[in-house]
């Protein structure tokens, strides 16, 4: 009897196990691997482990489809690398110039734009919405500040109405809906995630803090991209859609494997996906245009993506956005009075962050985390759902810029592909 239930106990115990330990073997024949000889660029000889880490990314079966990573160091490119297919499907190879979708890291181009308002005068952090937009302080949002919209302290991670592609371009119907939308909580209060409509509050705050109310896809496409020759858009034009890298989305076996190798990615997707909620729901629902579900990408739309959506539709590649914070952190975009505003987060106690729940250091438009070199000294930037991250280290002149189409199970931290990259960066300039 008692060696039966030894061997039931056992059996049980199998049973827990064997799928842990056979499905990334699975997952490593199911998920398509990609030759490490379909990697291209330039790197400098001092950065070669960078290379070679970026080549096992695709090797080993962390790069479906394509990716690029350009670093920045002490002003030079000191790495420039691209790999696998724009379009797997159509067997479209990952070039020198593809570009792709930035997802949130579009994010920081936009809290880009506000510095250089800043730099120049027309703005101030700490100055209120209504003083430029007087009808925003409607349903007690009157005393929300520049810094509480780019910290997402604004209270509107939804709007009350639907929002429709027909509003993001036509300005007057989003302007309504955000004047007419009652904050989830008191403007700086607390802080939760503005997924979508952190790109609406900064663009209607960029039109009429600029001299000549350019909407902020103009301004930085005529103030910065064009001045530096930067291939960056917020929206792209319908045309350009066949030649942007197409998106897909993880496989099943993919979830398994990362999610046994990190299983704070379950308790990622279970707030992204699974949450009731009413806040995290409704930021699901609205708009509901917007998906992005194991097998629906709605941003592959040209309909879609030629949207100027401050928060979600940039596009770009890796080393035209290492480029753009290169420029930003050397004096040729941002002053260093400026530069030193964005050098500390404005959020770095810890809170319950409303949307995401894990508290997340925030400031200036961007996210931060503590500097891997400098005790005290933090690196600001932000990421991209699945995959997508500018980071940037101005104590150590360094810009990470890293862009794939394949998207990831993680996003930021629990992306290995990008945090592999990362650390032997790190390494590497560590040894200088």
């Amino acid at each position: 009897m008692k060696h039966e239930e030894t061997s039931t106990i056992t059996f049980i115990i199998y049973l827990i196990i064997s799928p842990l330990v056979i499905s990334p073997f699975i997952s490593s024949l199911l998920t398509p691997n990609i030759n490490e000889d379909t990697v291209y660029g330039y790197v400098k000889p001092s950065f070669q482990k960078v290379h070679d880490s970026f080549r096992r990314n695709f090797g080993e079966g962390l790069e479906r489809e394509g990716a690029a990573l350009s670093v920045y160091h002490r002003g030079k490119l000191v790495v420039n690398l691209w790999g696998g297919y724009a379009d797997r499907e159509s067997n479209r190879k990952w070039k020198a110039n593809t570009r792709t979708v930035l997802f949130s890291a579009t994010k920081a181009i936009s809290a880009l734009c506000v510095a250089v308002l800043v730099d120049r005068g027309y703005l101030s952090y700490d100055d209120k919405v209504t003083d430029y937009w007087p009808e925003y302080g409607r349903h007690g949002k009157g005393n929300t500040t520049i810094e509480h919209v780019l910290s997402h302290m604004a209270g509107l991670p939804y709007l009350d109405e639907q929002i429709e592609p027909d509003d993001i371009i036509n300005f007057d119907k989003i302007t309504k809906k955000l004047e007419n939308s009652k904050p989830v909580w008191e403007p700086g209060t607390k802080t939760g995630y503005h997924p979508v409509t952190f790109g609406f509050l900064i663009d209607a705050i960029v039109r009429r803090a600029d001299p000549r109310k350019r909407d902020l896809s103009s301004f930085f496409k005529e103030e910065i991209a064009n001045k530096h020759d930067l291939a960056i858009d917020i929206g792209i034009e319908k045309h350009e859609a066949p030649y942007i890298a197409r998106i897909t989305t993880p496989g099943i076996w993919e979830y398994i494997r990362d999610s046994i190798r990190d299983p704070k990615i379950v308790v990622m997707l279970g707030i992204i996906y699974a949450r009731l909620d009413e806040i995290v729901a409704k930021i699901r629902d609205n708009p509901s245009w917007i998906a992005i579900n194991y097998d629906t990408v709605t941003l592959n739309d040209p309909e879609v993506l030629s949207l100027p959506m401050g928060a979600v539709t940039g596009v770009s590649g890796a080393e035209s956005l290492a480029r753009l914070f290169a420029l930003s952190i050397d004096g040729q975009i941002l002053s260093n009075r400026t530069l030193d505003l964005l050098m500390h987060p404005t959020i770095n106690s810890w809170h319950k962050e409303e949307v995401t729940l894990w508290p997340v250091m925030k400031g200036r438009g961007f996210f931060y985390e503590r500097n891997p070199l400098i005790p005290g000294a933090y690196t600001f930037g932000h990421p991209g759902f699945g995959g997508q991250f500018i980071h940037v280290d101005p104590r150590n002149e360094l810009v990470i810029s890293y862009v794939a189409n394949g998207l990831k199970t993680g996003t930021g931290e629990l992306c290995t592909p990008y945090m592999r990259l990362m650390r032997e960066v790190y390494r590497t300039i560590s040894s200088f």
